[in-house]
């Protein structure tokens, strides 16, 4: 049996890259658009969001070591953490999963 997953939106707060929001639904509806283009410039965390929605999703966040969580770090902040969340529709139902990265 196949699920039917839909990409809600993701937000990012105290890593590397700038802190967003990402909202891929219709206005006032938790409904994603058909078709969405994300266009960031360089150094505004497309890769690095990527990243972390792989392994979020994977649980391949679980197995990082040090040097992986320290890259996520925002350069000289001294911010203890930092946050992903990722909002999914699975077959209908809203999931949430949040990676908290303690540095």
């Amino acid at each position: 049996m196949t699920a039917n997953i839909e990409l809600l939106g993701w937000k990012v707060s105290g890593l590397r890259c700038p802190d967003h929001e990402v909202n891929l639904c219709k206005p006032n509806s938790s409904i994603p658009f058909a078709i969405s283009l994300i266009q960031m410039p360089n150094g505004t965390g497309k890769t690095t969001t990527l990243n972390l929605l792989r392994a979020t999703l994977s649980g391949a966040a679980e197995n990082w070591g040090e040097k992986e969580i320290l890259e996520l770090r925002r350069g000289k902040d001294g911010n203890p953490k930092g946050l992903f969340i990722v909002d999914l529709k699975v077959d209908g139902d809203k999931l949430t999963f949040e990676l908290t990265i303690n540095f």
